[in-house]
């Protein structure tokens, strides 16, 4: 017996199969916990951001209509309770300090479409991370998900800061961009022009 398909099981939802809303947790929620990472950009709250996100969901799953797109309703959750945080100053630093993002307000003004589109890429991007050398996805971990700058990377692996702007970040990027093209999926422009530390 073939696996249901996205619409079949988001149907079944919509019918109260709480058997589908496993389903379709187990196939988007690496995908969701990554939109939770951008629009935080806080490694440390991000199980928060996910937990109360996916209760609101499931708690809300009588109310999913099957002609919207799944992993769109359920970012545009995570995103209201990110927003809903912020407003009340929930998060909190690792060390468990008061955090007052509440000045600020929320940072992030994607819509919950280009959200999910981009975890589609970023989850994508992870899959091929995955298949570079340990050292070269260091290099794509500490730069793009960790915003360290190309000086710091040169010094953690003790080669010259040239060497890994004119070739080694490069080369990486060239992989990843192979690797993604298997996938349909282009590398966007912005993301080579922060690896070379062309913008920040």
């Amino acid at each position: 017996m073939s696996e249901p398909t996205v619409r079949e099981l988001c149907e079944a939802l919509a019918e109260g199969d709480d058997r589908a809303f496993e389903r379709l947790y187990d196939r988007y929620h690496q995908r969701v916990r990554l939109v939770a990472w951008r629009i935080s950009h806080r490694a440390d709250w991000v199980d928060d951001l996910l937990n109360e996100g996916w209760t609101r969901a499931f708690h809300q799953r009588s109310k999913y209509n099957p002609q919207y797109d799944f992993m769109v309703w359920v970012v545009a959750i995570v995103r209201n309770v990110y927003r809903e945080y912020c407003r009340q100053g929930k998060l909190t630093l690792q060390h468990n300090e008061d955090v007052d993002v509440a000045a600020d307000g929320p940072t992030d003004d994607l819509s919950p479409e280009a959200l999910a589109q981009e975890a589609e890429v970023l989850f994508s991007l992870n899959e091929c991370v995955a298949k570079l050398s340990d050292e070269d996805g260091l290099i794509v971990r500490r730069r793009f998900f960790e915003g360290a700058s190309l000086r710091q990377i040169a010094q953690e692996l003790s080669v010259p800061e040239a060497t890994l702007r004119a070739s080694r970040v490069p080369g990486v990027l060239e992989q990843l961009r192979r690797c993604l093209a298997k996938k349909n999926i282009e590398i966007p422009a912005e993301f080579s022009a922060r690896a070379l530390g062309e913008t920040q």
